[in-house]
Parts: structure tokens; C-alpha cells; sequence
């Protein structure tokens, strides 16, 4: 970009030659509300118009600069850095922003949005009611199957030596033939619980199976909290050269013979409805126990708390996106070269909560987590681009089962879409006007639990 060609670019511009014209009248029309605003800085220099020692540029050259200053990829500061040295225009900044965003590249490389606000599942109305199911390994040891009931959180282990739907459905049939059939199971999408003769299972035994969605095992916490326990028990096992079955073992009655954070009760008083009894001393000998009184709003209370301190945390907040958006989805292969995201195209057809089903060109649908897709970005002119290279082949394709209970979500306002520079930019449109900053609004301390 010369000189010549920004000289040329302002007295084709109807906005600047205006700017000339109210510097030297010092007449401001309204419409030049943002000009004015820096008008002991303005001045006029060998016929282009200058902010102290940075050239205004025409609004036709300023895509040109966006591309210019675009190159190797930066991102927003460094890009606001470069430009801020040399140029200017009302709301550059803001367009910057835009720029980035539009990039396809930088949109497939970036991290992802910060997730949505936790959805605490409410507690069952009794034990055994539902219960969560997956499979752990450790290779120097073995594959388990961990089974956690959601109302009372007793924990149930099965050393396995195969993990196909038909063994898996024979270790079931022997836990309930102890505790009975549950009234749901949810699970994971590993090929076990995904298989044809695992819901047919389910149906004969009028049991409702509940997937996870994929690659989203915040869905199933409750049983991948229990194989974080399980995992350390193997690990001082093996330091101290201990039998691992036998540590097992003796985790799981520590686990179910102790009251429970949230509940405040042990896992093994609420399954059974009786006192529990180990090799501690203890002068709690009614029989008769109040199973049920003071546990649900415990566990509403600590959960509603636990997500207060999650969301803060993990900074969350709720999704833009929405049905018809098309959107890209996150690449789960892994590699220091993989992007974060495979430029390949999507529609959203279906979102509850953060759970969304979305299809591709050729029909094909998958189930993600609204975190794990973005927005397809846009081009300089609207149109929405194309990517012959991505490929979506590493995807698993969700099962043709939608989630039966994925939870509720309340619609957040759609923000208004905004211009993209070819608008900003066409005669019959003015300047964009100015973007007050939004103030974070947060509820007072003496409120908080």
C-alpha cells in the first residue's frame, strides 16, 4: 500500500473530504461525531488526513490493511499492536476483532469457547432408581466394570475379562440379581453399551438407557469420579507391592462405609436403610434410620454450590449457538500439527442444553457438546467459504438414538449480528456506531451460601 494510493483513496472518500472540510471550517456536521471527537489530533498532511503522526485511512483501503496486517496469522493484540503504530479509523479495533474471527485458519487452530453453566442433575427419588455404568483399565492389572447408584452413591465393582455386550450383559445380571433392575442406566458410547444386543437387553428388561454425549464424560461424572478413586488404589498397590485386588477391595467398603460429602450419609445406610457397622465403635444401635431426612436438600444445596464454584471457575458462560447456525467441529485427533478444529461444515438441527445434534452436506448426523463446536467463520464478503481438505472421517457418528433426558437450557438472547466490513464499506451505509463496553454485573457476597 503507497502513499499515492491513500491520497488517490481520500478524495474519492465522501467521509474524509468532509473531515478536510471541517478541519479547515472548524464546522463539525453531526455525522462526524467520532472525528470530532479527536479533532486536536486530526490534521492534514500532503493531502491525506493524519491522527498526530498515523494516516486515517479511506474506508476502501481498510480491508486491504486487515489483510496486510493479517499475515503469519496473529491474533488480535499483536494485529491492534501493528496497526496502531502506523494507521487509524474509527472502530478499528472492532474490526480486527472481526478479522480474526472470520479467519479460517485461526478459528480451526483456536482453543475452544469456555464451556456452559453446569446442569446438576436432580437426585432419584430412591435407591437403585438409576444408576451410571462404565469400564475402567489398567493394563498391568485389569478392566473393570463401575457401577454407581445416583441416589444412595454406592459403588459396585466387577473384574472383567472380556468387555464385549454379551459379558457385559452377564456381569449386570449378576449385580441384579442382588439389587434388582434399575429403572435407567446411563452410559457412555463405547461399543458395549452402543451395541444392538446391549438395547435390546435394556428393552426386554423395560430398563431406559441413557447415552452421554460423545467425547463429554462431564455428562457421566458421577461414575468417572469413582475411577479416579479406584486408580489410586491401584498406584499405592503397586508402590507398596500390595495385592491390587485386595486394595480394591478394601476402597470400595472404605467408600461405601463412609458418609458421602454431599449427602452426609454413607452409601451403604442409604442403599440398605440401616446403620452402618464396621470395626469402629459406634453407639448408634436403632435399627430404624431416617433415610431420606435432610438428604435431598443437602444434595441440592451442595450441588447448586459445586456448580457455583465450577462455573466461576471454568469461566462459564452460554453458547451463541443455536439451531440453523452452521458451526465446525472439534478434532479429537491427536498431534502437535492437528488444528483444534476440522474445517469441515455443519448444521446445527437440534440443541437442548449444551447437547447438540448436528448433520453434514451428505445427511449424516453427530451428537457433541456445544463446546466442542464454533461458528463457521464468514468471508469478506458474507459468503461462507469451503474447504475441500477437512475431513470428518475421525468422527464417530452418534447413535440414531437422541438423548432421552439431556436436561434443560434456558435461550439466551440471540446477540445482533454485525456487519460484515463489505456492508461497512458498500456508499449507503455510514459509519458503524461506537460499542460501549459491557460491565460484568455480579450478585453482592452477603448473598452467597
Amino acid at each position: 500500500m503507497s502513499i499515492e494510493q491513500i491520497r488517490s483513496e481520500t478524495t474519492k472518500d465522501d467521509t474524509l473530504r468532509a473531515v478536510m472540510n471541517a478541519l479547515k471550517s472548524s464546522i463539525w456536521p453531526k455525522d462526524l461525531l467520532r472525528y470530532e471527537a479527536f479533532k486536536t489530533e486530526l490534521g492534514i498532511f500532503d493531502g491525506i488526513v493524519v491522527r498526530n503522526e498515523r494516516i486515517v485511512l479511506p474506508v476502501a483501503l481498510r480491508p486491504k490493511a486487515l489483510e496486510i496486517a493479517h499475515q503469519g496469522h496473529p491474533g488480535v493484540v499483536s494485529m491492534r499492536r501493528n496497526l496502531r503504530e502506523k494507521v487509524w479509523w474509527p472502530c478499528m479495533d472492532r474490526d480486527v476483532a472481526d478479522k480474526v474471527q472470520e479467519c479460517a485458519g485461526c478459528a480451526a487452530v483456536s482453543s475452544q469457547f469456555p464451556p456452559e453453566p453446569m446442569i446438576r442433575k436432580q437426585m432419584p427419588e430412591r435407591a437403585w432408581q438409576e444408576i451410571a455404568i462404565d469400564f475402567f483399565t489398567a493394563k498391568e492389572c485389569a478392566t473393570f466394570l463401575v457401577i454407581v447408584d445416583y441416589f444412595s452413591r454406592f459403588l459396585k465393582v466387577v473384574e472383567m475379562k472380556s468387555t464385549n455386550a454379551i459379558k457385559t450383559i452377564e456381569a449386570l445380571d449378576e449385580v441384579f440379581d442382588e439389587q434388582l433392575y434399575p429403572e435407567i442406566i446411563r452410559s457412555d458410547n463405547g461399543p458395549p453399551f452402543s451395541s444392538e444386543d446391549f438395547t435390546k437387553y435394556c428393552q426386554a428388561k423395560n430398563i431406559r438407557l441413557v447415552r452421554t454425549i460423545p467425547y463429554w464424560p462431564q455428562m457421566n461424572g458421577l461414575v468417572e469420579r469413582q475411577n479416579q478413586g479406584i486408580l489410586k488404589a491401584l498406584r499405592i498397590a503397586k508402590v507398596t507391592n500390595s495385592n491390587w485386588r485386595k486394595a480394591v477391595k478394601d476402597y470400595i467398603h472404605m467408600y461405601n462405609t463412609t458418609p458421602h460429602s454431599v449427602t452426609g450419609k454413607a452409601p451403604m445406610e442409604l442403599m440398605t436403610g440401616r446403620p452402618v457397622k464396621d470395626l469402629l465403635p459406634s453407639l448408634r444401635t436403632d435399627p430404624h434410620m431416617y433415610r431420606e431426612e435432610g438428604i435431598r436438600e443437602n444434595d441440592a444445596v451442595n450441588k447448586l454450590k459445586g456448580k457455583r464454584y465450577a462455573d466461576e471457575r471454568r469461566h462459564a458462560k452460554l453458547s451463541n449457538i443455536n439451531v440453523g447456525d452452521l458451526v465446525i467441529m472439534r478434532n479429537h485427533e491427536t498431534g502437535k500439527l492437528e488444528p483444534k478444529f476440522r474445517l469441515k461444515q455443519f448444521k446445527v438441527i437440534k440443541k437442548t442444553g449444551s447437547d447438540c445434534i448436528v448433520s453434514n452436506d451428505e445427511g449424516v448426523m453427530y451428537r457433541r457438546s456445544v463446546t466442542h463446536l464454533r461458528k463457521w467463520p464468514p468471508n469478506q464478503n458474507g459468503t461462507l467459504s469451503d474447504s475441500s481438505t477437512a475431513s470428518s472421517g475421525h468422527a464417530t457418528a452418534s447413535s440414531t438414538t437422541l438423548p432421552d433426558n439431556p436436561g434443560t437450557h434456558n435461550p439466551s438472547t440471540t446477540p445482533p449480528r454485525r456487519l460484515s466490513r463489505s456492508d461497512r464499506n458498500s456508499s449507503n451505509i455510514q459509519e458503524p456506531a461506537a460499542k460501549r463496553p459491557a460491565r460484568a454485573k455480579k450478585s453482592p457476597m452477603r448473598y452467597s451460601p
